[in-house]
């Protein structure tokens, strides 16, 4: 069950050049950073309860008795 979640990506907003980056759940996690092509160094911080992060995946992926372990 561990790093499950590591593939889902958040969308970060650059605050130097305002592009948006897409950064895995896995990045947020481990590096709480990210770097834009500008040069920008952006601090991460997941605040995101993980009952929210479930239900998005279960609204994506609704169980079935075949895949509800």
């Amino acid at each position: 069950m561990t790093g499950e979640l590591d593939d889902i990506c958040a969308q970060v907003d650059c605050p130097k050049c305002g592009a948006e980056l897409s950064v895995p759940y896995r990045q947020m996690r481990l590096q709480k950073a990210a770097a834009c092509s500008c040069g920008a160094m952006i601090r991460l911080e997941d605040d995101t309860p993980i009952a929210a992060i479930q239900r998005l995946i279960d609204e994506a992926n609704p169980p079935h008795p075949d895949n509800d372990g």
